[in-house]
Protein backbone atom coordinates (compact mmCIF):
# COMPACT_ATOMS: atom_id res chain seq x y z
CA UNK A 1 0.00 0.00 0.00
CA UNK A 2 1.72 3.56 -0.98
CA UNK A 3 1.43 6.59 1.53
CA UNK A 4 -1.52 7.94 -0.73
CA UNK A 5 -3.82 4.63 -0.27
CA UNK A 6 -2.92 5.26 3.39
CA UNK A 7 -4.12 8.69 3.70
CA UNK A 8 -7.32 7.84 1.90
CA UNK A 9 -6.43 9.42 -1.28
CA UNK A 10 -7.62 6.57 -3.19
CA UNK A 11 -6.64 4.17 -6.03
CA UNK A 12 -3.09 4.84 -7.49
CA UNK A 13 -5.14 5.32 -11.24
CA UNK A 14 -7.19 7.95 -8.66
CA UNK A 15 -3.93 9.71 -7.89
CA UNK A 16 -2.06 9.87 -11.15
CA UNK A 17 -5.23 11.38 -12.35
CA UNK A 18 -5.56 13.99 -9.63
CA UNK A 19 -1.85 14.80 -10.46
CA UNK A 20 -2.61 15.09 -14.22
CA UNK A 21 -5.66 17.29 -13.55
CA UNK A 22 -3.13 19.71 -11.34
CA UNK A 23 -0.09 19.56 -13.76
CA UNK A 24 -3.38 20.36 -16.61
CA UNK A 25 -4.66 23.39 -14.92
CA UNK A 26 -0.87 24.50 -14.38
CA UNK A 27 -0.03 24.30 -17.41
CA UNK A 28 -2.98 25.86 -19.53
CA UNK A 29 -2.46 28.60 -16.55
CA UNK A 30 0.95 29.36 -17.80
CA UNK A 31 -0.73 29.58 -21.48
CA UNK A 32 -2.75 32.20 -20.73
CA UNK A 33 -0.24 34.34 -18.63
CA UNK A 34 2.05 33.57 -22.00
CA UNK A 35 -0.68 34.57 -24.01
CA UNK A 36 -1.26 37.46 -21.68
CA UNK A 37 2.23 39.25 -22.23
CA UNK A 38 1.75 38.11 -26.33
CA UNK A 39 -1.90 40.60 -25.89
CA UNK A 40 0.13 43.16 -23.31
CA UNK A 41 -3.29 42.39 -21.57
CA UNK A 42 -3.67 41.36 -17.52
CA UNK A 43 -4.08 38.38 -17.11
CA UNK A 44 -7.95 38.89 -15.05
CA UNK A 45 -9.01 40.82 -18.06
CA UNK A 46 -8.52 37.83 -20.09
CA UNK A 47 -9.99 35.56 -17.45
CA UNK A 48 -13.17 38.65 -17.63
CA UNK A 49 -13.33 37.63 -21.40
CA UNK A 50 -12.95 34.47 -21.39
CA UNK A 51 -15.99 34.29 -18.55
CA UNK A 52 -18.02 36.66 -20.67
CA UNK A 53 -17.38 34.27 -24.31
CA UNK A 54 -18.56 31.48 -21.67
CA UNK A 55 -21.66 32.85 -21.16
CA UNK A 56 -22.12 35.73 -23.99
CA UNK A 57 -23.70 38.09 -21.96
CA UNK A 58 -23.42 38.33 -17.86
CA UNK A 59 -23.77 41.11 -15.24
CA UNK A 60 -20.49 42.82 -13.39
CA UNK A 61 -21.60 41.22 -10.15
CA UNK A 62 -21.61 37.92 -12.37
CA UNK A 63 -17.67 38.29 -13.55
CA UNK A 64 -16.58 39.63 -9.87
CA UNK A 65 -18.35 36.06 -8.44
CA UNK A 66 -16.59 34.19 -11.10
CA UNK A 67 -13.10 35.59 -10.94
CA UNK A 68 -13.26 36.10 -7.08
CA UNK A 69 -12.88 39.92 -7.63
CA UNK A 70 -13.59 42.83 -5.07
CA UNK A 71 -16.83 45.14 -7.36
CA UNK A 72 -14.45 47.92 -7.20
CA UNK A 73 -11.69 45.74 -8.92
CA UNK A 74 -14.43 44.67 -10.97
CA UNK A 75 -15.53 48.18 -12.28
CA UNK A 76 -11.71 49.19 -12.78
CA UNK A 77 -10.79 45.98 -14.86
CA UNK A 78 -14.45 46.70 -16.76
CA UNK A 79 -13.08 50.03 -17.47
CA UNK A 80 -9.89 49.17 -18.73
CA UNK A 81 -11.76 46.13 -21.14
CA UNK A 82 -14.62 49.02 -22.69
CA UNK A 83 -11.72 51.32 -23.36
CA UNK A 84 -9.72 48.97 -25.23
CA UNK A 85 -12.70 48.00 -27.09
CA UNK A 86 -13.30 44.31 -25.93
CA UNK A 87 -16.82 44.55 -23.57
CA UNK A 88 -19.62 47.33 -23.87
CA UNK A 89 -21.89 47.90 -20.77
CA UNK A 90 -25.63 48.07 -21.60
CA UNK A 91 -28.19 48.74 -19.46
CA UNK A 92 -30.79 46.29 -19.53
CA UNK A 93 -34.37 47.33 -20.91
CA UNK A 94 -36.55 45.96 -18.10
CA UNK A 95 -34.51 47.39 -15.04
CA UNK A 96 -32.91 50.44 -15.74
CA UNK A 97 -30.70 49.59 -12.57
CA UNK A 98 -29.04 46.48 -14.05
CA UNK A 99 -26.00 46.46 -16.18
CA UNK A 100 -25.49 43.96 -18.61
CA UNK A 101 -21.67 43.45 -20.63
CA UNK A 102 -21.72 41.87 -23.46
CA UNK A 103 -18.22 40.95 -25.51
CA UNK A 104 -17.41 42.69 -28.67
CA UNK A 105 -16.28 41.61 -32.36
CA UNK A 106 -12.96 42.88 -31.29
CA UNK A 107 -12.91 40.60 -28.00
CA UNK A 108 -13.93 37.23 -29.82
CA UNK A 109 -10.54 37.90 -32.21
CA UNK A 110 -8.74 38.54 -29.24
CA UNK A 111 -9.73 35.50 -27.41
CA UNK A 112 -9.93 33.34 -31.04
CA UNK A 113 -6.17 34.09 -31.45
CA UNK A 114 -5.57 33.50 -27.75
CA UNK A 115 -6.78 30.04 -27.70
CA UNK A 116 -6.38 29.10 -31.95
CA UNK A 117 -3.42 27.69 -30.55
CA UNK A 118 -4.07 25.67 -27.24
CA UNK A 119 -7.21 24.45 -29.06
CA UNK A 120 -5.08 23.34 -32.37
CA UNK A 121 -2.87 21.16 -29.67
CA UNK A 122 -6.21 19.60 -27.62
CA UNK A 123 -7.57 18.94 -30.78
CA UNK A 124 -4.72 16.75 -32.00
CA UNK A 125 -5.22 14.67 -28.96
CA UNK A 126 -9.43 14.71 -28.72
CA UNK A 127 -9.55 13.45 -32.37
CA UNK A 128 -7.83 10.22 -32.08
CA UNK A 129 -10.87 9.40 -29.34
CA UNK A 130 -14.25 7.86 -30.27
CA UNK A 131 -17.46 10.27 -29.25
CA UNK A 132 -18.57 7.69 -26.06
CA UNK A 133 -14.73 8.27 -24.96
CA UNK A 134 -15.06 11.94 -24.93
CA UNK A 135 -18.65 12.10 -23.51
CA UNK A 136 -17.47 9.80 -19.97
CA UNK A 137 -14.58 12.49 -20.05
CA UNK A 138 -16.69 15.15 -20.05
CA UNK A 139 -19.11 13.97 -17.61
CA UNK A 140 -16.21 13.17 -15.39
CA UNK A 141 -14.76 16.52 -15.82
CA UNK A 142 -17.89 18.56 -14.69
CA UNK A 143 -17.96 15.98 -11.41
CA UNK A 144 -14.80 17.36 -11.11
CA UNK A 145 -15.22 20.59 -11.45
CA UNK A 146 -18.50 20.26 -9.65
CA UNK A 147 -16.39 18.85 -6.34
CA UNK A 148 -14.16 21.59 -7.15
CA UNK A 149 -17.05 24.47 -6.62
CA UNK A 150 -18.31 22.48 -3.15
CA UNK A 151 -14.48 22.11 -2.02
CA UNK A 152 -13.96 26.01 -2.95
CA UNK A 153 -17.06 26.72 -0.41
CA UNK A 154 -16.51 24.44 2.00
CA UNK A 155 -12.85 26.22 2.46
CA UNK A 156 -15.06 29.44 2.69
CA UNK A 157 -17.48 28.14 5.42
CA UNK A 158 -20.47 28.16 2.89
Amino acid sequence: MTSANRRGAGSPAATELVRELRTFTAEVERYVLQMSHVHAMHRTDLAAIGLVMDRDATSPKDISDGLGLSPSATSAMLDRLERAGHVRRERVETDRRSVRVEITEDALAVGGSMFAILAKHMRQVLDVHDEQELARAAALMHQLTAAARAARDEAAGT
